[in-house]
């Protein structure tokens, strides 16, 4: 696996040196969150002098996914020789150093959303020191799923990722030599319910798939949210959004206090049914977030009959079925890649699980 190393001189990225000597590398892709790495490299000075500086990027050529490395560790022993642990996140981080320190309000589609939001407080700024002048915006698809939103005080990161679980999309900032650029995306279905020549199926009787991990996870799951918005005492704005097919012991309820959220906008007051949408859009995202989750992940065996970026991809609905009957479609969420001693590994992890 070829690393490629770059360096930011203040304005621009400069190509510094190609890594192909590692003795692991993690490299992990995620569909609506940032990704991670770890690098494990023989110590050098002037490696370790490089990562030390302030910015430096990591690459591939079979990957749009970049790296920036946020750790850095020195370990020497007399018997194994010296070692540097470099890790970090995927460049999606960098809208993690923005907040949306004023009222952002907003009502249209959720793509345009999330470009009004990356837009305004990365690139369209009047205080020059916070913009982020590497960032662009990519191509609009057009996605016609429409929100209303209003956020204070939130970091940009989650917001968007918030926005992405919630929509079912991706996003990543892709680097092209110069500039990261947003874009936002949506997986394919590939799973049995297409065309016998188009599905993914991932099983042992394809023997495509190895040692797995299925966990069932309801420990901070809600189903019914009940949002609370301006006004004092009885007259405060409260709404329940909650899983009609749910009640009794089944009903798990959860508290959000919305104050932050007004109906006085830079753009003018809103209506009550203005304010109660926006109330509601929370509330979704809310339970959208505090969901059962259901994650299956496996080593994946026999790359060539399914290839990672050209049968299948991140957010794609696959199927999947394992030795003990499980058996449903799911979503890529996640690939984490693995090379060392033992050789190159892939290991998909599946959630937004659905029983078949």
């Amino acid at each position: 696996m070829n690393l490629y190393i770059w360096k930011y001189d203040g304005q621009k990225y400069q190509k510094m040196l190609v890594i192909d000597y590692a003795s692991s590398v993690i490299w992990v892709r995620r569909f609506s969150q940032a990704g991670e790495f770890e690098l494990y490299l023989r110590a050098d000075a002037e490696l370790l002098k490089l990562f030390a500086e302030n910015e430096t990027l990591i690459t591939r050529d079979d990957t749009d996914t970049s790296m920036i490395p946020e750790r850095i560790e020195l370990t020497t022993d007399p018997e194994d020789g010296d070692y540097l642990i470099i890790s970090g996140c995927s460049s999606e981080s960098l809208l993690g150093r923005r907040i949306i320190p004023t009222m952002f309000s907003y009502r249209g589609t959720a793509e345009d959303f999330m470009r009004s939001a990356v837009a305004n407080q990365c690139m369209q700024l009047n205080l020059r020191y916070r913009r982020i002048e590497l960032i662009r915006l990519a191509e609009r698809h057009g996605y016609a799923e429409t929100i209303d939103k209003q956020v204070t005080g939130k970091n940009l990161l989650d917001t968007i990722s918030d926005v992405c679980v919630s929509y079912q999309y991706g996003f990543k900032l892709t680097f092209d030599g110069e500039y990261f650029n947003f874009d936002i995306y949506k997986g394919t279905d590939r799973s049995l319910n297409q065309t016998e020549n188009s599905y993914v199926l991932f099983s042992p009787e394809f023997e495509n798939i190895g040692s797995t991990s299925y966990i069932l996870d309801r420990t901070t799951s809600y189903n019914s949210v009940t949002i609370a918005g301006e006004g004092e005492g009885k007259d405060r704005i409260r709404l329940v959004s909650y899983d009609t097919a749910v009640s009794g012991i089944f009903l798990r309820e959860k508290w959000l206090d919305a104050r932050n959220i007004s109906s006085k906008t830079n753009e003018g007051d809103l209506t009550e049914e203005e304010y109660v949408a926006v109330l509601s859009q929370q509330a979704r995202e809310e339970r959208e977030n505090s969901k059962e989750t259901q994650e299956f992940s496996g080593e994946i065996l026999n790359t060539d009959m399914y290839r990672f970026g050209a049968d299948y991809n991140l957010g794609d609905t696959v199927s999947v079925i394992n030795q003990y009957g499980i058996q449903g479609i799911a979503v890529v969420t996640e690939i984490t890649e693995v090379e060392d001693a033992e050789g190159y590994r892939m290991i998909p992890t599946f959630s937004e699980w659905k029983v078949n």
